[in-house]
């Protein structure tokens, strides 16, 4: 049967607008050679059922319902490509595009030729797709722990009936979604008002940016300091941010970051975990790295003492490949209803290496599409001894990479 939308994911959806698309990018970085596409269309066609949210499509207008997309079939949601130009380019041409809405919504392009024999395969969701509950995050089911050879066979599917219910048959015959959101919040006493306040039909470019770092090294900073890693990542985030503004030449300022942490739900989700909406103004203008790390370990004392807050060694332990959909998550907090320009989503993920079917996975890039009030996004995710920051913005990083790497060789130095 359908599932009515909920407020929140209605929320999320409503600011998807076809002139300013809003969505993660999961970026793997795999070793050569590439399969064909027919190949990894299998492997997915295997791992559905467990993340059935990816065979859904909206149905209805207004407050609409998931239902089962009776024409759904996998190759028309993976898309291969030989990348002609920079990867940051390709990357941020999808992130510029819409996701189709008469389909599920999310799609998946394998790019060949990047250099060093490898190839990457860019999944592209809305974050009203992954709750971390009922529904996770397509790679949540297709990275494996070890090599794990594709097998022919691909289970059968029966779509189930697919008629509307709940608000989405209520509100049926409404033209215009964003309004049937407005008054439906407005019936229900004014519920997410801020949030609607804030969607914008604005066409915006966005740029993205990345860089990978050794793990071990912000660790053995965070060590010499008496803090923590999330600390460190926050101090480097900083810095990154700090660079951004003076290249585009304004001001300095501390702006409000959202900052999601995982809080206990004592194993109540499919991450074992809740994410919650915590902020912290960056210290971008304190002068001196240290003087950064220094200023973030006094703002995040208060949350790093809470009894509900979960450890990285246990979110890492998970099953399946929890980081695409804990940065799911953490982007939907954008909810919560405070302004800020700043989302820093700081996500572990396994210390060892991890694989899809026998091609192994390099590395994790979450790209996480600013909206609202957000000028600039920032996803943390590590894997196996590395950690990636990627940036997404509304004007260009040309060195984002270098400011957060030129940051932790300078706190390094300060370790010794």
């Amino acid at each position: 049967m359908a599932d009515p939308v909920s407020m929140n994911e209605a929320l999320l959806l409503a600011r998807d607008q076809p002139a300013q698309p809003w969505h993660q990018l999961s970026v793997l970085i795999l070793d050569g050679p590439a399969p064909g596409p027919a190949e990894l269309a299998r492997l997915i066609a295997q791992r559905l059922a467990y993340a059935p949210r990816f065979r859904q499509k909206l149905a209805g207008t207004g407050l609409q319902s998931w239902v089962d997309d009776r024409g759904f079939k996998v190759s028309g949601h993976l898309h291969a490509e030989q990348l002609s130009t920079p990867l940051e380019a390709r990357l941020e041409t999808l992130l510029a595009t819409p996701v189709d809405r008469l389909h599920p919504l999310w799609d998946a392009v394998l790019l060949s030729g990047l250099p060093g024999d490898r190839w990457a395969l860019v999944v592209r969701t809305q974050p009203a797709l992954v709750d971390g509950r009922d529904n996770v995050h397509l790679l949540h089911e297709l990275l494996d722990d070890q090599v794990t050879p594709i097998a022919d066979d691909v289970p059968h599917w029966e779509p189930m009936a697919d008629e509307p219910t709940g608000w989405g048959g209520l509100l049926r015959g409404v033209t215009d979604p964003l309004q049937a959101l407005r008054d439906a919040a407005a019936g229900i006493g004014g519920l997410a008002e801020y949030g609607l306040r804030q969607v914008s039909t604005d066409t915006v470019a966005r740029y993205v940016a990345a860089v990978e770092l050794d793990l071990a090294e912000v660790v053995r900073v965070a060590r010499a300091a008496g803090s923590t890693v999330h600390d460190v990542v926050l101090a480097l985030v900083t810095a990154g941010v700090r660079g951004w503004q003076l290249d585009g030449g304004g001001e300095l300022h501390d702006p409000v970051a959202l900052v999601p942490l995982a809080v206990d739900d004592d194993g109540a989700s499919a991450m074992g975990c809740l994410v919650a909406p915590q902020f912290v103004q960056l210290p971008v203008c304190a002068p001196t790295a240290s003087e950064r790390l220094d200023a973030i370990a006094t703002l995040t004392q208060a949350r790093i003492d809470s009894e509900r807050l979960v450890a990285a060694r246990d979110l890492v332990e998970v099953a399946g490949f929890a980081p695409p959909t804990v940065h799911a998550v953490a982007a939907a907090q954008v909810t919560s209803g405070r302004p800020h320009e700043v989302l820093v989503a700081n996500v572990p993920g396994p210390a060892g290496p991890r694989w899809l079917g026998e091609r192994r996975v390099r590395a994790l890039h979450a790209f996480e599409s600013t909206i609202d009030e957000q000028r600039i996004t920032v996803g943390v995710t590590s894997l196996n001894g590395r950690i990636s920051f990627a940036a997404t913005a509304l004007d260009p990083l040309p060195n984002f990479a270098r400011n957060v790497g030129d940051e932790l060789g300078v706190l390094l130095r300060r370790s010794r």
